[in-house]
């Protein structure tokens, strides 16, 4: 499997009543992660914010690469591309998700109008990585602990109390100069790259199932293919071509692991028009056949798990 199959993650992240969310990851014997996490690169409309507990990580934002260490806070700001990968096993980190729209007033007001409307505009982004020796610390830590906290236990009245310690945590760092404008988190060039990668994944995403062509890809930018090829490799590691193999591979898994339709009706929903070319390319990626992956998905004990808990 490529390591950067990436996604727009089409995932909700909390309720559209109360759109936040709080999760705690451990890896380590025991947990569901016995190796480690890695969180392929994409991207989603909501903020994330995440706190390392234990162990370190690299995070990659916007295509670029930070370690991180214990106690070590990371922003991630809406469509945000980022990968978060730990290194090795016995790490843990807690993560809140929320759609950045819930900061919004109806009334224009002076916070609003300075601050609040030009985040959700993309015009102000979170500074992305605070380390526990910045002033500021102290406050945005207590600030998620107590967020986290509130969406963990979800008691009577949690949504509104999150909201409005995450509006708190908006306000410092208004103060604090943790808030700064897109062109200095990400330079246009930065940003237009980013843009056309996303462009050529979501067209992937959206006719993956069709016959797709460099000259398809190419012209969803618009570029030349040749140009399209070596754009794309310097980002993702293949080529475009052997990105959307991969992606139309894990397409399939998840139609074998979770339907019955029979392996050609797989390969053809997944854009393969020859089955005996998918097997191959399935047993590549995968190091089985069709067929073995859906037998081990049936036969693994989490799997039996999930079907004696409905």
């Amino acid at each position: 499997m490529y390591p950067d199959l990436t996604l727009k993650e089409a995932v909700s992240h909390g309720t559209p009543k109360n759109p936040l969310m709080a999760l705690h990851f451990t890896t380590g014997p025991g947990t569901l992660c016995p190796r480690r996490i890695f969180v392929e690169r994409h991207w989603h409309p909501d903020m994330e914010i995440i706190l390392v507990r234990k162990g370190a990580y690299l995070c990659e934002l916007n295509l670029e690469t930070f370690r991180l260490e214990k106690d070590d806070m990371v922003f991630i700001n809406s469509e945000e591309l980022h990968q978060l990968t730990s290194l090795g096993s016995n790490t843990i980190h807690d993560v809140i998700l929320f759609s950045p729209d819930i900061l919004d007033f109806s009334y224009p007001d002076e916070w609003q109008e300075q601050w609040i409307r030009p985040f959700l505009n993309h015009d102000l982004a979170f500074t992305h990585i605070l380390r526990p020796d910045h002033p500021a610390y102290p406050q945005c830590r207590d600030l998620f602990c107590q967020i986290l906290s509130k969406a963990l236990a979800m008691e009577e009245g949690w949504y509104i109390c999150c909201k409005l310690l995450l509006l708190q945590l908006f306000v410092l760092a208004a103060q604090r100069g943790l808030l700064l404008s897109a062109v200095q988190q990400l330079p246009v060039a930065g940003q237009s790259r980013i843009s056309r990668y996303k462009t050529i994944i979501s067209y992937m995403e959206a006719h993956f199932h069709e016959p797709v062509t460099l000259k398809n890809l190419a012209d969803a930018v618009p570029c030349n293919p040749q140009y399209l090829c070596r754009f794309f490799k310097e980002l993702a590691g293949v080529s475009p071509i052997q990105y959307l193999i991969s992606y139309r591979i894990e397409r399939a898994c998840g139609l074998l692991a979770n339907t019955s339709l029979p392996i050609l009706g797989i390969s053809m929903d997944c854009g393969f028009d020859n089955v005996s070319y998918f097997i191959r390319k399935f047993k590549e990626i995968k190091g089985c056949t069709p067929k073995e992956f859906r037998d081990k998905v049936k036969n693994s004990p989490m799997t039996a798990a999930a079907q004696n808990m409905r």
